[in-house]
């Protein structure tokens, strides 16, 4: 039988050096600790160089995400949004129903002049419809099935002048 096979191996911890030289524990917080090999043996950068890099990369690329997303500027105008000296329109106000939603749902759109007040609001009503639709209406609700227009009327009382 072979002896060798047999011998105790040292624990972790113990004084008896391993083919990478000596290990100590060093805590990495309060409660845990694991063995590693001294500085030294590590290498000549040390462990947390790649990390710095990382994290700066990636705040660099988020900082430039913000800015471009600053100069893109603001959101473009709407066709019922007016000029100066001109009278804002009333929007549409729009009222939706559904047996799963307590009370009745209203949402604005603004008017277009020639068409139907139902049709202006065919959009909010389709996408109130479809479970795909990532648009939030209705205090955004989750429920995507079962809505049905109820009313559409110009909204007089809350016109804007500018």
């Amino acid at each position: 039988m072979n002896t060798s096979m047999l011998e105790r191996r040292p624990r972790l911890g113990e004084d008896e050096p391993s083919a990478a030289g000596p290990v100590r524990a060093v805590p990495i917080c309060a409660r845990v600790t694991f063995a590693s090999p001294p500085c030294a043996q590590m290498g000549s950068a040390p462990a947390t160089h790649g990390r710095r890099s990382i994290v700066a990369g990636v705040a660099l690329a988020f900082l430039l995400t913000i800015g471009m997303a600053a100069n893109a500027g603001g959101p473009p105008a709407l066709a019922a949004d007016a000029g100066p000296g001109q009278e804002k329109e009333p929007p549409v106000v729009c009222g939706f129903r559904n047996a799963s939603y307590t009370g009745l749902c209203e949402e604005r759109t603004p008017y277009e002049k020639g068409k139907k007040l139902e049709a202006l609001c065919k959009p909010i009503l389709d996408c109130l419809n479809d479970t795909r639709c990532i648009k939030t209406y209705c205090g955004a609700t989750t429920i995507r099935q079962g809505w049905v227009l109820e009313s559409a009327a110009r909204d007089k009382s809350s016109a804007e002048v500018r």
